[in-house]
Parts: structure tokens; sequence; C-alpha cells
């Protein structure tokens, strides 16, 4: 372990540590909980974005890039498609339970690179281990269950992994040619990930124009890459997938839209009025930077997290506003995790940043210590239930299975007929018509073979 030096005699631990600590402690926790709430048994999307567009292409021989790209739903989910696809490869199994696993190491990297962006400034030092308690809160608390029990999720952390790289890349190297080409790259990766990772090129670019306004040196690049970030979100944004099924999930109109993006940002709170104290002190450092025209790096980096999150929680709050949001579904939540974190980053530094007591001072201090009650309140009180729901997910899921097993040893198809969510994919006839090909079958989890071969 590396460490940088404190006082005369002292070490501390450098950034770089920190950050290490800090993805091994979420891998493990994340690992953990793929252990003990997990299944085998691929679950509804899988069937369709994993089976049907890339393993049976795979097996059958017919594979071609476009069916890799071909959109599920409003996405196109290029890394999760090969993910299945070097999952089988390595293992010989569609395995859930493997592609979770993978999941978890792909996480990881993610705490690691905001705990080692926020911390690495010597501004930063006295922090350090508030802030790798914030990121370590938000990665091992089990809220976002729908994403880490489920192997092919692992879109979310592709599309969140791109675009942190891809914004720590602009913030820190605006200046930089090499550094703004392999940005605009990262935000064409985000755009083959999910249908939002098109926000990815505008948050970079939105960063670019903050660090025109408040760095200094050439702004050339940092514009031109401004221009092209547009460019590739505009034909991402053209080129979306619409799917007329889901036209009844989005906000009809602004006031519901307003509305359920107010919900979403207000997590980890449960009330849509606590999004002002959650966003509070991104708005007033953010505000503070603009006005002095002067920004570190790390500054900029939190600013364009913050941007990013907001942006993912209108899009969330238009796809699926209609019903209001109360509140965003687990699912959805780690798109927030980088704003919460940026939103932090900017409580700590508000925190000090009037040394003489006044009334700023106090109100100042006031907007962070609301932040942390809020933070800790919120990400706390919701452990026992997201436990309880992991539990019965398990449950559910090992049901399911179970009726799959029944059909495969059977082949009788009234084992199908069962109650709601007693499947693991929504529609009893096309499930039958997957497990009735041969190549399912024989790629199937071992543990559901041996299971079919014991009855």
């Amino acid at each position: 372990m590396t460490h940088d030096k404190d006082l005369p005699g002292r070490l501390r631990p450098s950034p770089l540590s920190f950050a290490l600590a800090t993805g091994v402690l979420a891998l493990l926790a994340r690992l953990l909980y793929v252990q003990c709430f997990s299944t085998p048994m691929p679950f509804w999307d899988q069937w369709d974005g994993e089976w049907a567009t890339a393993l049976r292409p795979w097996l059958e021989g017919t594979l071609q890039w476009d069916t890799l790209l071909y959109p599920h739903n409003e996405h196109r989910i290029l890394p999760t498609r090969l993910v299945a696809l070097a999952s089988y490869l390595v293992t010989g199994e569609w395995n859930n339970v493997y592609e979770a696993r993978i999941t978890a190491v792909l996480f990881c990297f993610i705490p690691a690179l905001l705990v080692w962006q926020a911390t690495r400034d010597e501004a930063s030092a006295g922090k350090r281990w508030l802030m790798m308690l914030v990121v370590l809160l938000l990665s091992v608390l089990p809220f976002a269950r729908e994403n880490f029990l489920v192997g092919f999720q692992s879109q979310f952390y592709f599309l969140i992994l791109s675009s942190v790289v891809a914004i720590a890349l602009v913030a820190r190297h605006h200046q930089r040619p090499g550094a703004l080409l392999a940005a605009m790259a990262l935000s064409v990766l985000a755009i083959v990930t999910m249908a939002s990772g098109l926000l990815t090129a505008v948050a970079a670019g939105a960063v670019c124009v903050l660090a025109c306004l408040c760095l200094p040196g050439r702004r050339a690049p940092a514009l031109a890459a401004t221009a092209a970030l547009a460019v590739i979100a505009v034909v991402a944004y053209l080129l979306l997938p619409i799917p007329a099924a889901h036209s009844g999930m989005r906000a009809q109109s602004v006031g519901e839209l307003l509305l359920a993006a107010s919900h979403v940002l207000a997590w980890p709170g449960r009330s849509n009025g606590l999004f002002v104290i959650v966003w509070l002190p991104s708005v007033v450092m953010v505000s503070r930077m603009l006005i002095l025209r002067k920004a570190s790096p790390t500054a900029l980096f939190m600013a364009g997290l913050c941007i990013w999150s907001a942006l993912q929680a209108l899009s969330i709050g238009y796809g699926r506003g209609h019903d209001g949001m109360h509140p965003p579904a687990s699912r959805y939540t780690e798109l927030l995790v980088p704003g919460v974190v940026g939103n932090a980053w900017f409580a700590l530094q508000l925190w000090g940043l009037l040394p003489t007591p006044s009334p700023r001072r106090i109100a100042a201090r006031s907007v962070v210590v609301l932040f942390a009650l809020l933070f800790a309140g919120g990400s706390l009180s919701q452990v026992s239930k997201d436990i309880k729901r992991a539990k019965a997910f398990k449950v559910a899921s090992e049901l399911q299975q179970a009726n799959v097993v029944r059909y495969l040893a059977s082949g009788d198809p009234k084992a199908l007929e069962v109650g709601d969510f007693e499947l693991p994919y929504p529609d009893a006839e096309q499930l039958k018509r997957h497990l009735d090909h041969p190549e399912l079958r024989r790629i199937l989890p071992a543990v559901v073979r041996e299971q079919v071969s014991s009855h």
C-alpha cells in the first residue's frame, strides 16, 4: 500500500489505497449478495435480450454484429450480450449466477474510480475517509437488488463506468485532444449500453463548457469536443428505438414529468420535496464556480457527475413518469449514485468554505447537516426492507426454476400453466418455445439439468 506524507514523520494512505480498498469491499459485498440471493435460472429480459439475440444465433452459427446491436425495448445492449456470450464460452452454461458475478467484478471499478477521483487532490486530503465512507455505503447497501441479482443488468454498470471515465477525462484533460477523443469514444459506448447513454455525451459536453469558463488554457480543443459531442448526442437521439408498447408509461405532460423527476431526484429520500436538500450543495457550489470563473479539475468532475445523474433522473421521469415514480424503482437508483457522490463532495467543500463565524456560515453548514441527515437516514432506513425483498426474489426465482424443471422433465405444457410471476418469463407460450430448443436445453445451468434428470 502506497502512502502520502502528512505531518512530519507521519504517513497517510494515498488516494489509490482508498480507491482499492473501496473497490475490494464493494466487490466482496456484491459477491455475497449474489451467493445468498441469486439463482441460476435466467430471468425475464435475459430470454429475449441474451438467448434470442446472442446465444441462439451463436449456437446456430448465424450471429452477426447487427444482431448484437438489435434493440431491446428502447435500448441497445451490446456489452451485456457480449458478457452473456463470454460467460457461456468460459463455463459452457447459460447461468444467471455466473453473469451476476461478472457484473459484480465490473461494478467494483465504479466505487473505486469515484473514490480515487474524489480524493486525489491535496485539498481533499482531510476528507478522504468521509468520501470513502459515502461511496462505500452507496456500494454495499442492498437498495439496487434488481441490478446485482440479475446478470442482465450489467448494462447499468457499463453505462455508469463509461460515463464516469468520460467525465473524468474531460474534467482533467480538457486541453488534450487524445483524452477528448477517448471521452467521445466512451460516449459512443454508452449509447450502445442503454437508451439514456446518449446523455453521457451531453454531460461530457457540459463539462467541456465549464472547463472553458472556469479553467485557464486553450479553449479550442474543448469547444471542438463540445461540438462533436453534441453531434453524437443528436445522432443517437435520432436513432433511438421508440417501442410503441411503452408509450403509456411516459409522462403525458410537463407537470407529470416534473413530478416524476422530483421523486427520482429526491433519492435516497422518500418524499419528492426532499430533492432540494439532496441537490442544494451542488447548486450552490457550481453557481459559485460560475460566478468566480474558477474551479479545480475535481470540482469539474463532481459537477459533471451531478449533471449526468440529473439528466438521467429527467430521462427516467419522462420514460416512466405516467405513474408518478413513487419512489424510483430499485434498478434506477444506481444511476443516481454519481450525483449523490458529487453532492456529498460539494457538501464537504461547503462546510469549510467560510471559516469566519457569520450568518452565511451558519446557513452553509445547515445545508450540509440537512444533506448528511437525509443521506444517512435515507440510505440506512430501507436496509431491512431491501433484504426482505432480496429474500423474496430468491424464493420466487426458486419457484420459477421448479416450474421449468417440471416442464422439462414431463414435457407437459400444463406445468407452465401457473400464476403470474411463477415463471422466469412473462409469456408461457414463448417460454415453452424457448425451452423446446435442444441447444437451449444443453446450455441450461447444470443444477437445472441435474434436477430434470432426477425427476
